[in-house]
């Protein structure tokens, strides 16, 4: 149950975004004033749920929902639109991504036009952890004209090979001569971009409360480049936020923003490895403007080696960025955000290296221990085993509260990290990511919202202290942690999912998204919400 706290003051003054006071964050922000009761540090309540060894180890909770959903699909229908260049004869090049234990042999592809199968080329770009194929690359040769291609997975070719072109020689500067969309029910049944669920399948239901914020076609890649001087609108991986887009409605418009600022993105790189440094203005050495994950999604998308390598790179210098990814307590730096994109920095290279995963494995091994351990350690006298946070100093962000708490919205870049670690590992790695996950969404869950339900901007634990959030641009974060939590706690919780009902009630209310940035981050991570309820 929620503990009862009493109305709080909100006194508006400006201070700086967490993450050491960055000043292209959430500055603005209101700082809370008003006392409440401390938090108990007794067991969880709710009453319902099991203990976190009743886990299963090897992610098949989070694999329950899928298998509800029935059989693997096998057949699809592509629509291929000409771009403005395309002309005769055009070669078509598209990545096509398939779901754990669709398909280990490349060549098993059939791909026909009008009746017609036709000659093609295929290639394997990346496996499951069960040795099936993430995506296979697909190159036909068309017309250049709007048309539909059957594509049947499993099944033998006879129509013959063609030799593969490098993807570079399929474009028209940093776009497809000839663009490929698949349809939302494969995209998000392939799992390439995460849990994500169709629009089509939750529309005119509160699960589809996303809808009222992102908007993929206002906040395009014209918007982003409108402001790109400044670097706060880079900020939260606007590639994976487009293809996560993409993957739940199957149109070319996100599509298309996300196959251009993957390529802004990857020609802003210079150097190599850990030398490697990013092209956003001003922020080569914070990690945070760090993305691998969009770069990642991309290559299974379209099979442009170029954009893997790119991968490898922006993970070896974020790697170097964070080389210690544990806290020592007090001004220590540490915050979700930065531990968030290091992990999945180290996960999702880990996916698609050619050469470089078993290093990236061990990497997100380490940090996966250490978030672990700041989880379990900090405040000094915190001693609630069922519901905690990664709590640290506000001194670790920069910030001025004075005690110790954690970001509820920036839990949810580190759970986006932890369940996709949990999947890439299996077995005890998955148990105990998923238990941090579940402890942090019950905390959430209890503590983490003032006397009207909205998400605390910083919540504090073992104290009377907290920041209210005087804006409507964080309810979705909370939710999704929260809705994780009581997924991979076998869906039994009542007070979790009633807490994640509430605060999607809540952003279907008042939630709203003012600027590029703020679009940028309700619309990553918290996206995938409706796969952990639906």
């Amino acid at each position: 149950m929620r503990r009862s706290i009493p109305t709080l003051s909100v006194l508006f003054v400006l201070v700086l975004g967490c993450d050491g006071g960055d000043p292209d964050d959430d500055a603005g922000r209101p700082s809370d004033t008003g006392p409440r009761p401390v938090r108990d540090a007794g067991p969880n309540d709710g009453g319902t749920e099991p203990d976190a060894a009743d886990l299963d180890g090897g992610g098949a909770a989070v694999d329950a929902a899928q298998a509800d959903a029935g059989a693997i699909p096998t057949t699809l229908v592509a629509h291929v639109t000409p771009g403005s260049a395309a002309t005769g004869t055009e070669r078509v090049s598209f990545g096509l991504p398939l779901a754990r234990g669709a398909l280990s042999d490349a060549t098993q592809v059939v791909v026909s036009h009008g009746g017609t199968e036709l000659a093609a080329s295929r290639r394997g770009l990346a496996t499951w952890p069960d040795g099936s194929l993430r995506s296979v690359q697909i190159q036909v040769d068309l017309t250049a004209a709007e048309t539909d291609l059957d594509v049947a997975v499993g099944s033998a070719p006879s129509a013959g090979d063609l030799t593969e072109v490098p993807v570079a020689d399929t474009l028209d500067g940093d776009e497809p001569r000839m663009w490929v969309t698949l349809p939302a029910t494969w995209l998000a049944a392939s799992g390439f971009a995460g849990p994500i669920v169709p629009d089509t399948e939750i529309a005119g239901t509160p699960l589809a409360a996303w809808d009222s914020v992102c908007d993929h076609d206002r906040y395009d890649t014209d918007a982003f480049l409108a402001d790109s001087a400044s670097r706060g609108v880079w900020l939260y991986d606007r590639v994976t936020v487009m293809l996560r887009g993409y993957g739940r409605s199957g149109t070319l418009s996100p599509l298309r923003s996300a196959y251009r600022e993957a390529t802004l993105y990857r020609e802003g790189l210079t150097g190599s490895g850990a030398s490697t440094r990013i092209g956003v203005p001003g922020a080569n050495d914070d990690l945070k403007y760090h993305y691998v994950q969009g770069l990642a999604m991309h290559y299974l998308l379209t099979g442009d080696d170029r954009f893997r390598e790119a991968a490898e790179d922006v993970a070896a210098r974020a790697a170097s960025l964070w080389p210690s990814p544990g806290y020592a307590g007090g001004a220590d730096f540490w915050t979700e955000r930065h531990a968030g994109f290091g992990l999945l920095a180290y996960v999702w290279v880990a996916m698609v290296s050619d050469d470089e995963a078993a290093t990236y494995v061990a990497l997100a091994d380490d940090a996966v221990t250490a978030y672990l351990d700041v989880q379990a350690t900090y405040p000094a006298g915190y001693d609630d085993e069922d519901a905690r946070c990664f709590a640290h100093h506000a001194d670790a962000h920069g910030e001025s509260y004075g005690y110790f708490g954690c970001s509820p919205w920036m839990s949810a870049i580190l759970a986006d990290a932890m369940h996709a670690y949990a999947e890439l590992r299996g077995g005890a790695n998955a148990t105990r990511a998923h238990t941090s996950v579940i402890r942090l969404g019950r905390m959430l869950a209890r503590d983490g919202r003032d006397g009207a339900g909205k998400p605390f901007y910083f919540m504090g634990v073992g104290t009377t202290d907290d920041e209210v959030d005087g804006f409507d641009e964080h309810w979705g974060e909370t939710a999704y942690v929260i809705a994780m939590a009581w997924h991979l706690d076998g869906r039994r919780n009542a007070s979790l999912r009633a807490a994640a009902d509430e605060l999607i009630t809540g952003l279907a209310t008042n939630g709203t998204a003012p600027h590029t940035r703020s679009f940028n981050w309700q619309c990553r991570s918290a996206v995938a919400t409706p796969w952990f309820l639906r």
